[in-house]
């Protein structure tokens, strides 16, 4: 179930040493862009019109948006945090998902024979929540080098994942729409709230 999830949670470059928030805009240079909306998890976010939008997730989790540079991709999710851990909640803290999500990556790419590269995680936030953002670098035969970014949020009973796929010269003419993006990502509601989903801790 982890895995799934894991591999459900689709990032991007922030190249600073402090945690940088990524919160909705009051800008106006957005107008005119399509907004999507997920109706599971109810995060949106607006994305540039001619960004191509993809069937939805399995289970309605998200949809992976594909913008106009070949062998990339947006794609955004969610998810519901049921894994045990070590919250006062007894289940997955934000760096215990993160660790399970390196490690299902590395394994991922191994079992293709290939080699991932990390760089050093970030701590931001994503529409106000806390985050972390996981950024690694392999070669691809038939796509050249690619570089990931994935951002993660995990609340109470319900988390949020972005990742951003893109062959690494192309990074520098992708990464200012997708930051711009991010900057229009609303949440939807508190996923630190009691789901439904999720039985009460007695006592």
């Amino acid at each position: 179930m982890i895995g799934i999830v894991l591999l459900l949670l689709l990032a991007l470059p922030i190249s600073v040493n402090a945690p940088m928030a990524l919160s909705a805009s009051s800008e106006s240079d957005d107008r005119g862009w399509k907004l999507y909306t997920n109706a599971r998890f109810g995060f949106s976010v607006r994305y540039p019109d001619d960004w191509r939008l993809g069937n939805p997730m399995q289970d309605g989790a998200g949809v992976t948006i594909t913008p106009p540079i070949e062998h990339s991709l947006v794609a955004l999710s969610g998810h519901m945090n049921i894994v045990a851990g070590k919250s006062q909640d007894g289940r997955q803290t934000l760096d215990e998902f993160v660790a399970a999500h390196r490690r299902i990556m590395t394994e991922l790419y191994g079992k293709k024979s290939i080699t991932v590269k990390w760089k050093s995680d970030q701590d931001l936030s994503l529409a106000g929540f806390p985050a972390k953002q996981l950024t690694f670098t392999y070669r691809d035969e038939n796509q050249g080098e690619i570089i990931e970014h994935h951002i993660m949020s995990l609340g109470r009973n319900e988390g949020r994942g972005v990742r951003v796929k893109v062959p690494l010269a192309e990074e520098p003419r992708l990464m200012p729409a997708v930051m711009k993006m991010l900057k229009t990502y609303q949440p939807g509601r508190d996923q630190n709230a009691v789901s439904p989903l999720v039985p009460k801790e007695n006592g």
